[in-house]
């Protein structure tokens, strides 16, 4: 609808009226008393300044933020939120994007709750990306979301992660007591009927927020190959289809879930169970990882993304 041409007396009137409501800040009750008009019709005028030209609103350092292609991520894949760190070295990624998602974090965190952790570097970074010193909720919990296995490199261990998170935030530990793998279904049934499992699993089906890493196809296989057969055909059929992970349960490309083979004799939280928890962090990056962060994005695997600049415009494509 096209808007009628104003007088110069009008516009003088939207003028003051923005300059009492942005400038002096008074409400628009007090500039309705004031101008001797309905607060209704200064509500409408503030409205127009802005579609006027009247007023124009700057937000300072927009220009040089990523916050509008977050926005749009956030838009495109149904994320409550997006965190994009700008490209940086290689050997410099991990640790910037664990000092964001630990930003986001303790934004977020709030007292009695109970946060779970995946294995992984980028999950490691973000602990060590929280300040020792700083203020933090009091009665967290924190717990491991799978069980443990032995890590080249100790800083990926899941348990070390928590151990660390617990020491930073004064925070409850509950671990799991567990490999990530058992030698058969049989041996991991067994496991999981006894008491101090149970008790440690009811803590993980209470997480309100889970703080994950994302797997690849290929970075999978030097995990899943001692986990399966390779010479047996179904097993190897399975791996093809795997786009990506998330706390040991694979999708593929679409973001369906591609259950291995070996699923019962893996000790971690359910998917079921997972995909209950309200606050799910993603924090993965790179043009490797773009496929299996999108397909994690489209099933629901994880609602929060921290990555980089770089696989965030891939992500837009």
């Amino acid at each position: 609808m096209r808007r009628k041409s104003m007088t110069e007396e009008q516009k003088q009137e939207h003028r003051r009226v923005a300059y009492y409501y942005y400038k002096q800040g008074l409400t628009q009750e007090e500039i309705a008393k004031r101008m001797q008009m309905s607060r209704q019709r200064v509500n409408r005028m503030i409205s127009s300044c802005i579609e006027l030209g009247i007023v124009t609103i700057n937000i300072e350092g927009l220009d040089n933020s990523l916050l509008e292609l977050e926005t749009k991520l956030e838009q495109k894949y149904g994320l409550k939120e997006v965190r994009i760190i700008y490209d940086v070295a290689p050997e410099q990624k991990i640790q910037e994007l664990g000092i964001e998602g630990g930003k986001y974090l303790r934004s977020i965190l709030k007292e009695n709750d109970i946060i779970g952790f995946s294995r992984g570097r980028n999950t490691s970074a973000l602990v060590e990306g929280l300040p020792m010193d700083a203020e933090y909720p009091e009665n967290i919990t924190v717990t491991q979301l799978l069980g443990s296995a032995i890590e080249t490199d100790a800083n990926t261990a899941v348990d070390e992660t928590i151990y660390r998170f617990a020491e930073k935030l004064q925070a409850k530990v509950s671990r799991l007591y567990a490999p990530i793998i058992l030698g058969s279904e049989k041996l991991r049934d067994s496991f999981a009927k006894e008491p101090y499992f149970k008790e440690s699993y009811d803590v993980i089906k209470k997480c309100n927020v889970a703080v994950v890493g994302i797997g690849t196809a290929s970075s999978q296989w030097k995990h899943m190959i001692s986990l399966y057969d390779i010479k047996d055909k179904k097993q190897t059929e399975w791996a093809k289809n795997v786009a990506g992970e998330v706390c040991t349960h694979f999708y593929d490309a679409d973001g369906h879930s591609v259950e291995p083979p070996f699923r019962n004799r893996i000790i971690s939280i359910m998917l079921e169970d997972y995909m209950k928890i309200p606050v799910r962090i993603g924090v993965a990056a790179g043009a490797e990882k773009a496929e299996a962060i999108a397909a994690a994005v489209k099933g629901n695997y994880i609602n929060v993304l921290i990555t980089d600049l770089q696989t965030a415009r891939l992500l837009m494509e």
